[in-house]
């Protein structure tokens, strides 16, 4: 779990059942199955958001909702071994349902970037704090498809076909999107000399077309 998410861990069984008996557990509404599937996976899905989203307050409540959602029908997961995947999307959904409703209230509202909250980062790195504002300030130009993309190949390092399955998306369309989304963000990075810094260094190791 991120050292800056206030999200708790709570007492659950003291055996370590798989995600199979899990599921099972869930469906049948055992106290003990929720607490530990909470455990084993709010980590995961927090991570997942928070380095796509970059504000920890908002993280904890899209994670909260992706549990809160599941937890009242879990037997919609039908492949009780997918429970790990199954959250990822459900976090996926939700993070792309969240950042359509803000990229429509930026323009509505014309949200002046300086009111964003700051972004969290350890110890007090100043420069490094003002470098990650500026990149997710980058990813606030992105369509959320885009964004989502972007973030899954190079913040997670998720594969190519991973981004395929838990965005329930062909991989022609994740290449493609990748393509839009990269040119998008190195472009506007070249603006910046720190940022063009770490984008020419990644430029080695990035996706051909």
């Amino acid at each position: 779990m991120p050292a800056r998410t206030g999200l708790r861990l709570v007492g659950g069984a003291a055996s370590e059942p798989d995600d199979r008996e899990l599921v099972r557990a869930l469906s049948a509404g055992e106290p003990w199955a929720f607490r530990a599937t909470w455990n084993r996976y709010a980590g995961l899905v927090y991570g997942l958001i928070d380095r796509a989203l970059g504000s920890a307050t908002e993280s904890e409540d899209l994670t909260q909702d992706v549990f809160l959602i599941f937890f009242r029908a879990p037997g919609r997961l039908r492949n009780p071994y997918a429970l790990r995947s199954f959250l990822c999307s459900s976090a996926v959904r939700r993070l792309r349902s969240h950042l359509r409703s803000k990229h429509v209230r930026r323009i509505l509202l014309v949200l002046d970037p300086k009111t964003l909250s700051a972004i969290a980062v350890r110890g007090e790195d100043s420069e490094g704090r003002e470098a990650l504002e500026r990149f997710y300030a980058l990813l606030d130009t992105l369509r959320p498809v885009d964004r989502i993309a972007y973030c899954l190949r190079h913040i997670e390092g998720l594969k190519l076909e991973e981004i395929a399955s838990i965005t329930a998306t062909s991989l022609a369309t994740v290449k493609r999107r990748l393509r839009r989304a990269s040119a998008h963000v190195e472009g506007l990075a070249k603006a910046d000399p720190d940022l063009a810094c770490y984008f020419t260094q990644r430029a080695r190791t990035s996706d051909g077309p």
